[in-house]
């Protein structure tokens, strides 16, 4: 609702502003209100020049700069997208913010998160063979265990039912959102059954630029009805910056506790209702969640093959004509390649080339920023 707002006012004000522009009134403009519709404990402008940034103060927006000065203001004290569980762990950072009557009484807030005991829940993932973040290039970070510990949540979903639009992995770094990219080209990508997500906390030396609270709230806000944090716990928890997050997320249990009999749209479970111990499979980390994906994978589609076998003989033909146009596509590519390298042969014969070392990402451009984002529904 915010957005549409904020998107009908700038539309508004544009028209307002050439009306008024062009059509004075007495020889004077004719604008007589302005108003903004704004977030000053959001995402901050990006200000790439560190001089301007930090002694000209240009990190702060315009509308906290009005907020800072004094300018009268409205606060809006009610929220209606998420849950209210959810919504706790940022409500500290607004002024008496609570929630409108839909979130309580709408059946989608009602009813648990099919196949997970909780809605929301902090996951502690440690090194994986010892090796936790990696930086191929300068400021390109990368956490492999994080990466596959979320791709196998995301394959767990769909086994369940859910559908991939309704699912977004978010990450806070550029050198991770690629990564997790090649983990889902290469774990979902010639899956039917899985497919891809809609579009991870990954620091695991220094906070970084996560301890911005501004950031931190962005991040958690974007849920509606679930929220599952893969992050180094003890790192994160001893932020004073976010702690008053990382003190509602760290009283819930660290492990990763799901609900396999449960099916998407097909659980009548409450976010209320207490659930048995017997019903729940904790997971303790992150080969043990692998693992346990590639099993319930097997069984999910010895139960297809049996109860669902016309759902099944589609899924199976359209990934024969997927794994046929990606071959085509592959051979195209080859060829222009091929292309390519004779046409620079011929370009450069006699002339000394230096070989490149290959790069396991391509290399950053200067809009690369680091901080793209992509978020769960």
């Amino acid at each position: 609702m915010r957005e549409l707002i904020e998107r009908a006012i700038h539309r508004k004000s544009v028209t307002i502003r050439t009306k008024t522009s062009k059509n004075p009134e007495n020889g004077h403009n004719r604008l007589k209100r302005w108003i903004m519709i704004g977030d000053h404990h959001q995402l901050p402008p990006v200000i790439k020049n560190i001089t301007f940034q930090k002694f000209s103060n240009m990190e702060q927006s315009l509308f906290t700069r009005f907020v800072r000065l004094g300018v009268p203001t409205i606060d809006l004290d009610a929220q209606g997208r998420a849950r209210p569980s959810l919504c706790s762990l940022y409500k500290w950072r607004y002024k008496n913010l609570g929630d409108l009557a839909h979130v309580s009484a709408l059946p989608e807030y009602q009813f648990a998160n099919s196949g997970f005991r909780f809605d929301y829940q902090l996951i502690n993932v440690d090194d994986f063979n010892g090796v936790g973040e990696s930086e191929p290039v300068p400021y390109f970070y990368q956490n492999l265990a994080e990466a596959e510990y979320v791709v196998a949540t995301f394959m767990y979903m769909r086994l369940l039912g859910y559908p991939a639009e309704r699912i977004t992995i978010l990450t806070t770094y550029n050198g991770q959102k690629h990564l997790i990219r090649d983990v889902v080209k290469q774990r979902c990508a010639s899956n039917p059954f899985i497919g891809f997500p809609q579009n991870t906390l990954v620091r695991t030396k220094t906070v970084g630029h996560i301890r911005d609270v501004r950031r931190l709230v962005v991040a958690l806000s974007r849920a509606r009805l679930g929220l599952y944090v893969f992050s180094r716990v003890s790192l994160f928890q001893n932020c004073y910056e976010l702690s008053n997050a990382f003190k509602l997320l760290t009283q819930r249990p660290l492990y990763l506790h799901i609900v396999p009999t449960e099916e998407y749209l097909n659980s009548i479970r409450k976010v209320t209702d207490s659930l048995p111990d017997d019903q729940t499979v904790v997971i303790e980390n992150m080969s043990q969640m692998v693992q346990f994906v590639y099993q319930f994978y097997q069984q999910k589609i010895d139960e297809w093959k049996t109860h669902k076998p016309e759902m099944f003989e589609r899924l199976v033909d359209r990934t024969a004509d997927s794994s046929a146009a990606e071959a085509m596509d592959e051979t195209k590519a080859t060829a222009e390649t091929i292309d390519e390298v004779i046409t620079e042969d011929n370009k450069d014969e006699g002339e000394e080339e230096e070989e490149d070392e290959e790069m396991a990402f391509e290399k950053l451009t200067e809009d690369d920023t680091g901080k793209e984002d992509i978020v769960v529904d």
